[in-house]
């Protein structure tokens, strides 16, 4: 009566632990199953591996670890192979969980089983996308003499992280270790040899790899085929990738869209214009109606042969009609016209293209900005830099100092300094090399105090100067006749470590000495009754003993 009475009791906890489970209330269930654990009534194996599969489907990792480690093991209990599987399956969400992972596989192999297929894929799959490629082909080899044979997949999984770590030769060994167990190799591991081969420049041996497969009657997709296309054109074998392609139609496999424009690219690259022309015709006759990535590498193809208006006027008469026209086509254009010395036509485009709503990006500024800066045409440089910063395009600070730079190069220094002053006030922080650049442009225009200005401030704003900036502001204040400021730069630079070449040096010394005597006691003087540092005024005396 007293065991009836606790078999009822166990029974009513499984029905209401199954209620809340299929009510989705799993805390309540979680919450009644320790209830159950606690009271006075036996609980099975069964009803542990049951709950943990519950917890295991609702993602509760951490608590059906709980129950197994200190409920089932303590207990002398074991989870069913399915559930293990189940379980290690689960835990593969995280990197984190691979320590318990590698428990329930050490507690299932001393149960003596392993894995469900589907589990040790998944785990497979886990350690290669984690780093761990060399503990993936221990357990890959391994397997099979603990009863598990690798499918498929597992092979599929494998020859895949090879390739991505490029160790190709050993990926070629484990295909051949799949055709040669007479497993046939399905249409993804097809595209992950190929496609991983190809990719590292292992053309050939791709096609030697998947060519006998094909022939042995194993259909392959369209992946398959454009990558082995892709990989010969890129090798400049073109007449092998056009055989393949005729090999893939007489196979049933229709060439598509990107097919085409993989042929169309090598025909643009190499500047072929009439077999890229002959491409196009050929993808509107097969149905392949070229898209706008066709249309902008025929428009690069035209460009590239310098014929800009024909490219022109294939983006009035074709492109825009279809609808088929964006930036790239635009940059494209305008790159052209800007390289054959036509900025003027290159700044039409970029007028047009705005009116059709197709929105500039820095590609297009940095085009026509260095076009013009070589012009010398500084107001279109300024006027587009405005455009950039109304239509919220801000130029990063490597590209304002170029702009900087070569202003400075080309005697602009005033313009120079205004877009600097721009480039500050739009939040963009000046590094050591804008403020060199800018210091470069006012020594140069003998304006060699404004270089100083620039030099107190860059090190207010805490930029150190280097080795450039020392010697571009000391040369200047040598050319100036400011001889006892340069002696106190020379001096700042030497507490920091540097030193000026051996020419400028020597031109300072020359030029003190050369300097009325008076002059020359004045600095030496100066130096000593603001306590300079010794460095300057030791090499001077050890250079010119006599003067003392």
């Amino acid at each position: 009566m007293y065991q009836s009475s606790i078999g009822a009791h166990r029974l009513a906890y499984r029905s209401h632990i199954s209620k809340f489970v299929k009510a989705g209330l799993i805390n309540h269930a979680i919450h009644l199953f320790d209830q159950m654990t606690q009271s006075n009534c036996r609980v099975f194996s069964v009803d542990y591996n049951r709950f943990i599969g519950v917890l295991i489907r609702h993602s509760r990792l951490h608590r059906a670890h709980h129950y197994y480690r200190h409920h089932v093991i303590p207990r002398g209990f074991s989870l069913l192979p399915f559930t293990y599987s189940r379980f290690i399956s689960a835990l593969c969400s995280s990197p984190n969980n691979l320590p318990v992972i590698q428990d329930l596989l050490l507690d299932l192999h001393a149960l003596g089983f392993v894995p469900d297929i589907w589990a040790f894929n998944t785990y497979l799959s886990f350690l290669c996308r984690h780093n761990r490629l060399e503990t993936a082909l221990e357990i890959f080899h391994s397997v099979p003499s603990k009863g598990r044979e690798p499918d498929v997949v597992s092979y599929t999984i494998i020859v895949d992280a090879l390739c991505k770590a490029q160790r190709f030769d050993e990926a070629a060994r484990v295909w051949r270790g799949l055709t040669g167990k007479g497993l046939s190799p399905d249409f993804k591991a097809c595209v992950a040899i190929v496609v991983g081969l190809c990719g590292g420049g292992r053309v050939d041996l791709a096609y030697e790899l998947v060519v006998d497969v094909i022939k042995g009657g194993v259909k392959v997709n369209i992946l398959v085929y454009n990558a082995l296309i892709d990989g010969f054109c890129r090798m400049g074998r073109v007449d092998k990738a056009m055989k393949i392609k005729a090999f893939m139609s007489r196979n049933g496999c229709v060439p598509d869209l990107v097919t085409y424009n993989i042929l169309l690219n090598y025909c643009c690259d190499e500047g072929m214009v009439d077999d890229a022309l002959r491409m196009v015709e050929t993808m509107e006759r097969s149905g392949a109606e070229p898209d706008l990535y066709s249309y902008n590498e025929l428009l690069k193809c035209f460009c590239k042969a310098n014929m800009v208006d024909k490219a022109y006027m294939m983006l009035v008469e074709r492109m825009q009609t279809k609808g088929l026209c964006d930036v790239v086509s635009y940059n494209t254009l305008i790159t052209a016209f800007c390289k054959v010395r036509r900025t003027r036509r290159g700044y039409e485009l970029f007028e047009e293209m705005c009116g059709k709503g197709i929105r500039p990006d820095m590609v297009t500024f940095n085009i026509l900005i260095d076009a013009f800066l070589r012009e010398g045409s500084i107001q279109v440089v300024k006027k587009l830099l405005d455009e950039m910063t109304r239509v919220s395009i801000l130029p990063d600070r490597i590209f304002y100092t170029a702009v900087v730079d070569h202003l400075c190069k080309t005697g602009k220094v005033d313009t120079a300094h205004s877009v600097f002053r721009d480039m500050v006030e739009n939040g963009v922080n000046p590094d050591v090399i804008s403020y060199n650049a800018l210091v470069n442009g006012f020594c140069k225009a003998s304006r060699v105090m404004e270089a100083m200005r620039l030099y107190d401030e860059m090190q207010r704003n805490g930029l150190y100067p280097d080795e450039v900036t020392f010697k571009l502001i000391v040369g200047g204040l040598i050319n100036g006749k400011k001889l006892s400021l340069a002696c106190r730069v020379w001096d700042q630079m030497m507490e920091k470590g540097l030193t000026l070449d051996r020419h400028l040096s020597e031109t300072l010394v020359n030029a003190i000495q050369s300097s009325e005597g008076s002059r020359l006691r004045a600095v030496l003087q100066w130096f000593l009754a603001t306590n300079g540092s010794s460095g300057f005024l030791n090499l001077f005396l050890e250079q010119y003993p006599s003067f003392v």
